[in-house]
């Protein structure tokens, strides 16, 4: 058998390029945080409408069985309480959180003119929080093991994962914003760095509280202030900044007033921070704590107000781009859902409004508004405007988006309504239709998350792909001139 000498030589053959196992190219983690959001936005609606179904019929939709460990056995349950925890983890950590850290990794680089630093880390933050999530959303199942509370149900390794992936985040992008140098940055990275410091202070604060003993009453307080906190400072800040990116470079128009931004700004810090007094409603808290927390929530308003307004006068002269589908309508929808949820939340911070409706689905009927509606259309929208350039892929809207948008919105105001409705009528038998639209509802937001997976699906291996090339160095203005440099 002959043999051809010149196959056997080693330097013939290219050399393999080795991949690292974390990806350091540019956007591999805003990349990594969206897609897994885009998943957990599936899983989170799924979980959703479940829960809401179980509401109405808690028996058959439950299991409850015994597992044999080493130490005994263990209980995984599968109830009301235990998917309804499920739930709010899957939305909260899973699809908003993914979303908004994957948001500020992908604008914050664009603003400052400059690559992220250090872009392992945060792409070694993304694995890390999805991982902990996964694990911790397996043991939320489990209730010997997991913590009590709405939110961070977790075990307290699991706490340490997460709290280490918020840290790397924030690492990253206040090394990056420092290197950049800019005396006064453009709004969205101020929202962006509150929100980063407030989602790890929170949750640092929220995790090691339970560690030092306290009494299920306090314990319950502190859950309904994280609670609060999250809501206000982490996801609302994320989703405002968001806004204040898109919005002016979605319709080429720059931002109507700087002014205004940081005004809004001022006011959403100091009064999303009070508005968590408003969650120790119990007799061994001072009354005036309390009215403090109430008043703040009332005003909070004001700061939604501004930010709208300033968002909608951006707007001035593109209003046609709501007629197709695409990253403005998506944005529009989100101002108008933070308008509604800004408005219930204050109406429901007065004494004679939340003595009838304060312990009803009225609450959750508001935060579905705020989740599903203004923060979730504001990440929609970051999703439409990034995927295509983080893909490098040539993808012109389908009727997938229209089903996104649609199904999305009109599941979220189904099921916020007829929650919110359940909690002013008091009647019991007429509650079970009340919840039975709200399982419809839920179930037409995941027809909306289905159609963003299989979207995405689509943009990656359909959609012809595109190279461009990006400058080491970009000049950004600074001071005033920066309120346009998200529209250039």
């Amino acid at each position: 058998m002959a043999v051809n000498p010149k196959k056997l030589r080693p330097y013939d053959q290219p050399p393999r390029i080795r991949e690292p196992i974390v990806p350091s190219q540019p956007d591999a983690a805003a990349t990594t945080y969206l897609v897994a959001a885009v998943l957990w936005f599936g899983v989170a609606t799924a979980l959703g409408a479940l829960w809401a179904t179980q509401q109405i019929f808690p028996g058959p939709l439950s299991l409850k069985t015994e597992l044999p460990t080493f130490r005994g056995t263990l209980t995984f349950e599968i109830s009301p309480a235990t998917v309804s925890g499920g739930f709010w983890t899957a939305l909260v950590y899973g699809w908003l959180t993914n979303a908004g850290l994957g948001a500020i990794l992908f604008i914050t680089p664009r603003l400052l003119g400059r690559r992220l630093i250090w872009e392992k880390i945060a792409t070694g933050s993304a694995a890390a929080l999805n991982v902990g999530l996964m694990a911790g959303l397996a043991f939320v199942y489990l209730p010997q093991i997991a913590a009590k509370g709405t939110l961070a149900e977790f075990p307290l390794p699991i706490d340490g994962v997460i709290l280490l992936a918020l840290f790397m985040a924030n690492v990253v992008f206040w090394r990056t914003l420092l290197a950049a140098g800019q005396l006064v940055p453009y709004i969205s990275l101020w929202f962006f760095g509150l929100a980063l410091l407030a989602s790890m202070g929170l949750y640092f604060l929220d995790s090691a509280f339970p560690l030092i003993g306290p009494s299920d009453t306090a314990l319950a307080l502190a859950n309904g202030a994280y609670v609060r906190g999250v809501e206000t400072l982490w996801v609302t800040g994320v989703a405002i900044g968001t806004l204040y990116y898109l919005i002016p470079r979605a319709t080429g128009n720059p931002l109507y007033s700087a002014g205004i931004a940081y005004l809004g700004w001022v006011s959403w810090a100091g009064l999303s921070t009070l508005s968590m007094l408003g969650a120790l409603a119990d007799t061994s808290v001072p009354f005036v704590i309390t009215q403090l927390g109430n008043a703040a929530t009332l005003m909070l308003v004001a700061p939604a107000f501004l930010a709208v307004a300033n968002l909608a006068l951006s707007i001035r002269g593109r209003w046609s781009m709501i007629l197709s589908p695409g990253t403005v309508p998506l944005a529009v929808v989100a101002l108008a859902f933070f308008t509604a949820s800004a408005l219930l939340e204050s109406i429901g911070s007065l004494n004679s409004v939340r003595g009838l409706v304060g312990r009803t689905e009225w609450v959750t009927g508001v935060q579905l508004f705020a989740y599903f509606g203004m923060a979730t259309f504001a990440f929609l929208a970051m999703a439409d405007h990034a995927f295509p350039r983080l893909l490098r892929r040539d993808w012109r809207e389908t009727i997938l988006a229209d089903v996104a948008l649609w199904a999305t919105f009109a599941g979220t105001a189904v099921a916020g309504l007829a929650l919110i409705g359940g909690g002013i009528d008091a009647i019991a038998g007429t509650m079970r239709w009340f919840l039975g639209g709200a399982a419809a509802g839920i179930g037409l937001i995941g027809l909306g998350a289905l159609a963003e997976v299989v979207n995405l699906f689509f943009i990656y291996t359909s959609a012809p792909r595109v190279e461009y090339s990006v400058r080491d160095e970009v000049v950004v203005p600074t001071g005033e001139a920066a309120a346009g440099a998200a529209g250039q």
